[in-house]
């Protein structure tokens, strides 16, 4: 049966900042083509609902796939089935590769205009908007399909179970931090519906490209801005660290459960060659 034959499938990356989208969407443009898009509004700082991207993907029946930075849960519905992509990221490590993205690639300087320290005094400066305070929990807690207000500020601690729910609703999720084990996870996940899929692994807009262990990474950012500084980080990410942690544990269990799925599909043809 031909693809316009039967309900129609799209893949819906949410690209959150400095989660390895770049990485996603050039995986998505390689196999789909031009039936994979790009979609956020033209205002800095705009967010786009469930129901906004429904309509949008209703006004264009040819894509198969799209990213977007500003999308918010719940995931969009209509005459359409939807596989959601999503990338988490440990939100301490996360925030060298923000300074260095924001601080010097965006502005094409050969070197970060200020310190780590500075950067992130600076982003403590913004009330409720930093991309290096509970970020992620911020961009996955939305409740209301049709209005993207916050509905509670980035440190309320009843937002942790809106993001864990919408985590806990995703056919999977992704970390950046395991991101080649993840797209194992990815691939398993869109073989059905997107055959064409080649799901490979791409390096795009790397900016700490460090092979250190998220351990050693926080340690040195510990070491780099001090003390004070850091404990205050952690505090600001209280809800992310959290959130991580959540969709760790459900990773290993997701990928326990692949690798257990591919075992037995190998003895079983092993059996049959018999």
């Amino acid at each position: 049966m031909s693809q316009t034959a039967r309900r129609r499938s799209v893949i819906v990356h949410y690209h959150l900042f400095k989660n390895a989208g770049t990485s996603v969407e050039r995986l998505l443009q390689l196999s789909l083509g031009d039936t994979w898009a790009s979609w956020d509004k033209p205002e800095s700082g705009a967010k786009i609902s469930g129901q906004e991207l429904q309509q949008w993907l209703e006004a264009n029946p040819r894509i198969r796939a799209v990213s977007s930075h500003q999308l918010v849960p719940p995931v969009p519905q209509g005459s359409f089935h939807v596989t959601p992509v999503v990338f988490l990221r440990e939100p301490l490590s996360r925030v060298r590769s923000a300074w260095l993205f924001e601080w010097q690639k965006q502005q094409g300087l050969s070197e970060p205009k200020g310190s780590l320290t500075d950067y992130i005094e600076e982003k403590f400066k913004q009330k409720n908007t930093s991309v290096i305070a509970n970020f992620q929990v911020s961009r996955l807690s939305n409740l209301a399909y049709d209005d993207v207000r916050q509905r509670l500020h980035r440190y309320n601690h009843d937002l942790l179970p809106a993001a864990c729910g919408f985590i806990d609703s995703l056919p999977f999720v992704g970390l950046v931090d395991r991101f080649t084990e993840s797209l194992q996870l990815m691939a398993e996940c869109t073989r059905k519906r997107f055959p064409e899929l080649i799901v490979k692994e791409h390096r795009e807009n790397v900016t700490d490209a460090s092979s250190t262990s998220i351990e050693q990474r926080i340690e040195l950012l510990r070491r780099e801005i001090g003390n004070d500084l850091f404990d205050e980080l952690c505090v600001r990410n209280r809800l992310d660290l959290q959130l991580y942690s959540y969709a760790s544990g459900r990773f290993a269990a997701s990928l326990q459960r692949l690798e257990q799925r591919v075992g037995s599909a190998a003895a079983r043809r092993l059996t049959l060659v018999r």
